[in-house]
């Protein structure tokens, strides 16, 4: 864990551009982290700065609070959460504490990883998204923490769905499942929720909807989850399984009416959050797949208002992935731009609004 963080502390290796990798090189970590023993932490330093009581609960109110930055504004703040992860790593490099302490701090070193990580993926930066979560999982084994651990394996199987790697998104939706197994039930929730995006992703509706079962007979339960899990909400759980649903809809046509009007009504709530209310970055990103839910139904009217309620959060969020989805229903939208002139409207809107990204229909 120590070398790990000293790579990270060589500017010559923060300003490289990572590779995304696939296959067994990548979910090879997800299992070897599962068998390995967790240490017990000691610091290396023997004339640092001993890590107080204060000085701790200040470090996990900053990671809370990078967190909630995350959900507010989206990866806007990617290089201040990347500054609070290299002083916590400093801390566990350079500084004296106990092994409760050190379990902490590298359980905070973990979080902001995790949150680094999604950043780094919600504005299309794979390569580097990959790297955070690995390195969030390795401290987060070095914290003890698997129910943290399984939830970046989550992560990472998303990540692996949205760049077509459906292999390794089972794969590390099984390895985040088995490490959840022992959590509370909030965390197992996100995690089989998580879990049936994969599912989708291979068209396999029945595995999705054992998942979507067991995600909600778990979030029925109601234990305590963590901190970091505070937004598992049941309107979060729903938009996940909507954004499944989208998916299914488009491998298979002969349940297609039926899975659109399901993504349809759990997308709604998310898609609807209120402009000054939180999650607004999750709000953007279902918001667009609210409107591709409506396009492929055939419904613009409810495609156009959809599009036009995650445009409007644009000004507070910065989500390159959410702008591609934006981008897609542009696409998808084009064709009835001669007979709609609200389709042409919201066409020159999306070109006007999102000047740097590729035109609807290109």
């Amino acid at each position: 864990m120590l070398r790990l963080l000293e790579e990270w502390s060589n500017p010559m290796l923060t300003r490289r551009t990572f590779m995304v990798v696939s296959g067994t090189t990548l979910t090879r970590h997800a299992w070897q982290w599962s068998q390995a023993p967790v240490p017990v932490l000691a610091s290396a330093a023997r004339e640092g700065d001993r890590v107080t009581e204060p000085m701790l609960e200040l470090v996990e109110d900053i990671v809370a609070r990078c967190r909630r930055l995350d959900e507010r504004h989206g990866a806007a703040g990617a290089a201040f959460v990347a500054d609070q992860f290299a002083c916590v790593s400093r801390l566990l490099r350079r500084s004296r504490y106990d092994a409760r302490t050190g379990r902490r701090l590298t359980s905070a070193l973990a979080q902001l990883a995790q949150t680094s990580g999604f950043m780094a993926f919600d504005s299309a930066r794979d390569g580097e998204a990959q790297r955070w979560y690995l390195t969030g999982l390795r401290a987060a084994h070095a914290a003890g923490d698997r129910a943290l651990a399984a939830s970046i394996l989550g992560l990472m199987s998303n990540q692996a769905t949205e760049i077509g790697e459906t292999g390794d998104a089972l794969q590390l939706a099984t390895a985040a499942q088995e490490a959840a197994s022992q959590g509370s039930s909030t965390v197992r929730a996100l995690i089989a929720a998580r879990s049936g995006l994969a599912s989708a992703a291979a068209g396999d509706l029945a595995t999705f909807q054992r998942l979507r079962a067991q995600t909600l007979e778990l979030h029925e339960r109601g234990e305590a989850a963590p901190h970091w899990a505070s937004y598992v909400t049941r309107t979060e759980l729903d938009a996940i399984a909507g954004r499944g649903m989208v998916v299914l809809a488009r491998r298979m046509p002969t349940h297609r009416g039926r899975l659109l009007a399901e993504a349809e009504e759990l997308l709604r709530d998310r898609a609807r959050t209120d402009p000054t209310g939180e999650p607004q970055r999750s709000a953007f990103r279902h918001g667009a797949w609210l409107g591709l839910a409506h396009a492929q139904a055939g419904d613009l009217d409810q495609a156009l208002a959809a599009a036009h309620r995650s445009m409007n959060r644009l000004p507070g969020v910065t989500s390159a992935r959410s702008v591609g989805l934006l981008q897609r229903l542009g696409g998808e939208l084009a064709p009835h731009a001669r007979r709609s002139p609200e389709v042409k409207s919201l066409l020159r809107d999306l070109e006007r609004r999102l000047p740097h990204a590729e035109p609807p229909g290109a």
